[in-house]
């Protein structure tokens, strides 16, 4: 028949010690016998047994410290103590190191039974506790790692949504962006196309004054003796409600003021022109920066005069000429004159126009300084972005700068800005100068 168990007995009367360990044969188990704690502890160090049965009052070692070390060595190990002596107080505190019962001499055979059985039960739940434990253990550290699995799935699929979403905004915000540009190109097409049609009409009546003012003036040249003759005889007489002797002063400079304003018509009518000119798209052209300030100007003469009656203007002398395109250099030059003067408050703040060259960086530019409301650096940040503008009420696009910073990139150059709030703002254009013929 099988053994029960394997039962370590520890007495220091070999008489009680052979006698129990008879008992405890017959009931099924197998046992080993020692005499004394540090006899029993050796054997411990050598082998697992599943109980140990120890009597409490020994000469070398007490029970009490032989349980307290027998289960360092062996953590699994269950005792049952036994002891002649009927004392409650040792008794509590062996149930209290972990004693599983206490047994008092003489031993009856069935308690003796009872707490075997008892002990080996408990081994046996034990047993069945740890194996439970380990595979909850087990089973648990499985789900963690499906519910880490998972998270991580999660974390990236949200991760990716996010930027899914991102990219879909972007798309949406740059989709927004290219539809007012087509909308803004489309009313610069029609723009064009009227201010073509203007400069036609305007054209036709100002060749009649272009030619005829001439010829009525050298009339009245040749009229001129006639009445000064009948001013000598006759005296001074009236011509348009004016004495002769003063209007005969002003008449010539009556014909001088047609003539110019005319020139100044056909002037800007060919700015105009030239300026609104579709399907421009030469970028090798030799850009003079002084002629295209100059044309500029010409377009913004009335509002410049309006906004300020401080205009300077200093033209770079032998600046090179800039490679690229006449009308879109013109448009910057436009966009910065118009961001500028607009930001003056009254007539008594200058605004001063410039054209240079630096040759340690090899670049021509125009310079637009104003002393107007200047602009904050949150919104100095944004000034070329589509679409931003702070003049929203006046009619402001947000296209200027952004179209301007646009155009300069196509020419390899750049826009520059130093603002200061209620100080002003100074504009640069840069353009990179053309490298040498031959290189």
């Amino acid at each position: 028949m099988a053994s029960k168990g394997k039962i370590l007995i520890v007495d220091d009367e070999p008489m009680v010690l052979k006698l129990l360990s008879m008992q405890v044969e017959r009931l099924g188990y197998t046992t080993t016998s020692a005499v004394n704690g540090p006899d029993a502890l050796a054997l411990l160090e050598k082998s697992p047994f599943h109980l140990m049965v120890t009597d409490i009052i020994m000469p070398q070692m007490d029970g009490l410290a032989l349980m307290q070390q027998a289960v360092a060595i062996r953590p699994d190990l269950e005792c049952i103590v036994v002891s002649g002596q009927a004392d409650l107080a040792i008794a509590v505190e062996a149930m209290k190191m972990g004693a599983i019962n206490y047994i008092q001499k003489p031993i009856s055979i069935m308690e003796l039974e009872v707490s075997l059985a008892k002990g080996m039960e408990r081994l046996t739940l034990l047993k069945t506790l740890k194996k439970n434990q380990q595979e909850l253990r087990r089973h648990r550290d499985h789900l963690e790692q499906l519910v880490a699995k998972r998270t991580a799935e999660l974390a990236r699929i949200n991760k990716q949504l996010e930027a899914d979403i991102k990219a879909r905004k972007k798309a949406e915000k740059e989709a927004e962006q290219r539809r007012r540009q087509l909308i803004e190109a489309d009313k610069m097409v029609s723009l064009g196309i009227l201010v073509a049609g203007v400069a036609h009409e305007i054209n036709n009546p100002n060749n009649f004054i272009t030619m005829n003012a001439p010829i009525l003036h050298r009339a009245w040249e040749d009229f001129l003796p006639i009445l000064e003759e009948h001013y000598r005889t006759q005296g001074d007489f009236p011509v348009a409600g004016i004495p002769f002797s003063e209007m005969r002063e002003h008449i010539p400079e009556l014909f001088s003021g047609i003539l110019d304003g005319s020139e100044r018509i056909r002037k800007i009518v060919f700015n105009l022109r030239d300026y609104a000119r579709q399907g421009i798209s030469d970028m090798d052209q030799d850009v003079d920066l002084n002629t295209a300030l100059r044309a500029a100007l010409v377009l913004l003469a009335n509002p410049l005069k309006k906004a300020t009656d401080h205009l300077a203007i200093h033209y770079g002398e032998g600046l090179p000429p800039v490679r690229g395109n006449f009308q879109r250099t013109e448009q910057v030059i436009i966009n910065l004159l118009q961001n500028a003067y607009q930001s003056l408050a009254s007539p008594d703040q200058p605004l001063t126009v410039s054209t240079g060259q630096d040759p340690k960086t090899s670049t021509v530019f125009v310079e637009i300084a104003d002393q107007g409301c200047g602009i904050s650096p949150k919104n100095l940040k944004r000034i070329l972005d589509p679409f931003f503008t702070t003049k929203r009420d006046g009619g402001g696009s947000g296209l200027g700068l952004s179209i301007s910073a646009g155009i300069m990139e196509e020419h390899g150059g750049r826009l520059e800005f130093n603002s200061q709030p209620g100080k002003g703002t100074i504009a640069r254009a840069v353009f990179p100068m053309p490298a040498p013929k031959g290189k």
